[in-house]
């Protein structure tokens, strides 16, 4: 076993830990703490303690220390919306009128919420094998396991992401939105984003003077925390300002009075403004832009007459936006959408939402607007199960089932009426792309997903999606990861698909050949963080480079360098190289060298050699000048050693050291193996006019030769 997690201060005493009470005696102390006079005070101090961040904004990076960035003690967006939906449940202005509160506020809500967490912990202890700590197979069990993963989760969208997602997912839903609501989604992104910007501008400022040496009482934190209600109706209209605050701001006291349970509905979830009076309080810039996204939905599905045209504008929102960010990364000839798989033109046997085609790699996307009902949050194993269902398992079948299909030679025919061809061979990925986070996704997949020897699939949500493809931007980086990704479903874990990112980014993702399994901290997803964040409040970052990008090999680097833009024909054998150590990628950059070095010595036509791949082989044919005679010659070399190891793909290249390439030829052999007698014999003419002859190099040693 392999794990890796954030540093540690080895000066910190462990916490000393109790059996926990009950959940119910836990959350009476937790609202008679939150009710407290001047309570909204020490949730300002709060946030600032836990939810502002120090970036350098030429670097474009987070400076805070790895162990206060990545801190389990902060306290999430969950844990702060339930301290806020407690207090706003209070009938008495003490809470906000009286500027000192409880000096020990902070101390004890992460005493009380802690105890809450290890409570849920316990809950789920019967699911946990009592030597090891390890997950058991207890199906009954997993609702609250689930809950644990889904409350705790790391979050999935960055802040500036909502932005763009919100208004294209309502842009049809505007009359609907005018006549209801009283304003379409632009002026309510617009109000958002004036708030969003107001308060990180006067916590940048607050900010800015505490590490200068001012300090501040917690009243006046508050302050930076505040919009003032006329600076929004002398902005935006009077109107326009009130009908915002009436869907999205929750009243300050004698509000939120059935939230009786941690898991129950929280009114200031769904409208995470504090209304003061003459002023908003904004605990949570975060909480804003996520509800924008998620609640007008909401609010059209109350309306049994809009409920099917809003279902349908959402489905169509996902689609839509999954197939332009694949156009982003494949371009336009190779992404196709709404793609129906038949066998006869008439007879539908599949729907593929979006169908990805590159080269001899088809991506196929089933797209999902559905979201973890509240009951499943609360921890019902049959309610998340249903829920999980519905957003990943019905998908992961669809693309399965078109799959199968596709590879009994059904056709597939575009929404534009296109019919689609396919290389010889086609490699299949099955990706579901959710419409809104699903939290626990990463750890519930490999509980409850059933795949059987199935390839496993991709999940993620439209955020992932989107930051994935910004990161990797070509096909050939996207593919790899798709396949890194797949290949590591059930072997590495982790809470987030940034950490799975990041880790790809910095080492490339693989387990270990000496570890069964692989833990992945929060702290992997620092160089994803960073990238995102910058965006968040404006900066053009540079992208972060993967390892495959950042490597200098000699001959290796230019080669994959130029394999990767090549035609799409032969970018399996590119994520093939890809798939290779760094010490057998340098084996082969030793071999090619040394091919270069005997060719312009000895004048030989021609000198090759051949590997195999995870999915065939390469031959690398150096010769003096490219003529029809040399690739007949490199074609003939490798034929015999798709033959000989019985492979249904391998691929020649040919590298003239008359020109400056490292690619002067491609050659691609893609059928399904078959004994052959005429093959057979070819092998062995082709073993006597080239002395061809197998040998078996331990990596690192073509080096030493």
């Amino acid at each position: 076993m392999s794990e890796t997690q954030a540093p540690i201060d080895e000066e910190e005493p462990p916490q000393e830990r109790f059996e926990p009470r009950a959940a119910d005696a836990i959350f009476k102390d937790l609202r008679e703490l939150a009710q407290s006079p001047g309570a909204l005070h020490q949730l300002s101090a709060i946030i600032y303690r836990d939810w502002a961040i120090t970036i350098d904004v030429v670097e474009g990076k987070i400076v805070d220390e790895p162990e206060v960035r990545w801190s389990t003690s902060k306290l999430n967006k969950n844990e702060l919306m339930l301290l806020t939906g407690l207090m706003v449940q209070s009938d008495s202005v003490r809470t906000y009128t009286e500027a000192q509160g409880d000096r020990s506020f902070a101390e004890t809500a992460d005493k009380l919420l802690g105890e809450f967490h290890d409570r849920v912990l316990v809950d789920i202890a019967p699911s946990l094998d009592p030597e090891t700590g390890a997950l058991i197979d207890r199906p009954e069990s997993i609702g609250l396991v689930g809950r644990e993963a889904i409350y705790y989760g790391a979050e999935s969208f960055y802040l500036h992401q909502f932005h763009g997602f919100t208004r294209e997912r309502y842009r049809n839903d505007a009359l609907w939105l005018l006549k209801n609501a009283g304003l379409s989604i632009r002026p309510m992104l617009e109000i958002t984003d004036f708030i969003v910007d107001r308060i990180n501008a006067q916590m940048t400022a607050v900010g800015q003077m505490r590490m200068e040496g001012k300090e501040f009482s917690e009243s006046e934190l508050t302050n930076s925390l505040l919009i003032d209600k006329k600076e929004l109706s002398k902005k935006f209209g009077a109107a326009k300002a009130e009908a915002f605050i009436a869907k999205f701001a929750t009243p300050v006291i004698g509000a939120n009075k059935d939230f009786s349970d941690p898991f129950g509905i929280n009114a200031v979830a769904i409208a995470p403004l504090i209304d003061l009076g003459s002023c908003l309080f904004v605990p949570s810039q975060y909480r804003l832009v996520e509800a924008l996204y998620e609640s007008p939905f909401y609010w059209m599905m109350a309306d049994k007459a809009y409920a099917n045209e809003v279902a349908k504008h959402r489905g169509e929102f996902l689609e839509r936006s999954a197939a332009k960010i694949m156009r982003g990364v494949f371009g336009s000839e190779n992404v196709h959408e709404n793609v129906i798989v038949t066998s006869d033109g008439r007879t539908t046997l599949g729907e593929i939402d979006v169908l990805v085609v590159y080269g001899d790699f088809v991506i196929v996307c089933q797209a999902k607007s559905k979201r973890v009902t509240l009951k499943a949050r609360a921890g019902d194993t049959n309610a998340l199960k249903k829920d999980f269902d519905g957003a990943i398992q019905d998908p992961y079948r669809q693309a399965l089932s078109c799959i199968e299909h596709i590879q009994a030679g059904a056709m597939c025919i575009t929404g534009a009426g296109e019919k689609l061809s396919f290389q010889s061979l086609p490699r299949f990925f099955p990706l579901v792309v959710l419409s809104d986070p699903f939290p626990g996704t990463t750890f519930l997949s490999g509980r409850l997903l059933e795949r059987g020897d199935n390839i496993a699939p991709v999940i993620w949500d439209i955020g992932v999606l989107d930051c994935v493809a910004r990161i990797l931007p070509t096909p050939i980086e996207m593919i790899f990861y798709l396949k890194s990704r797949s290949d590591i479903f059930d072997k590495i874990w982790s809470d987030s698909e940034y950490n799975f990112l990041g880790y790809h980014i910095q080492t490339k993702l693989a387990l270990d050949p000496e570890a069964d399994w692989m833990l992945l901290e929060r702290d992997f997803a620092s160089v994803v963080d960073d990238f995102m964040i910058a965006a968040d409040i404006g900066i053009d970052a540079t992208r972060p480079v993967g390892v495959l990008e950042r490597m200098k090999m000699p001959v290796v680097s230019e080669l994959l360098a130029e394999l990767k833009n090549a035609d799409p024909r032969i970018a399996s054998v590119v994520i093939d190289l890809y798939d290779f150590s760094s010490a057998a990628l340098e084996d082969i950059s030793s071999n090619i060298k040394a091919l270069r070095s005997e060719i312009a010595l000895t004048g030989k036509a021609i000198k090759a050699f051949s590997i195999p791949t995870g999915t065939g082989g390469l031959t690398y044919a150096v010769v003096s000048r490219f003529d029809p005679a040399s690739a007949n010659a490199a074609e003939a070399i490798a034929a015999k050693h798709k033959y000989d190891t019985k492979s249904d793909r391998w691929y020649a290249i040919v590298d003239a050291l008359e020109t400056d390439g490292p690619i002067d030829g491609l050659l691609i052999l893609a059928s399904p193996w078959k004994e052959s007698e005429t093959e057979a014999k070819a092998s062995e003419e082709v073993q006597r006019l080239f002395k061809s002859r197998r040998e078996i190099v331990t990596v690192g040693k073509a080096r030493k030769r």
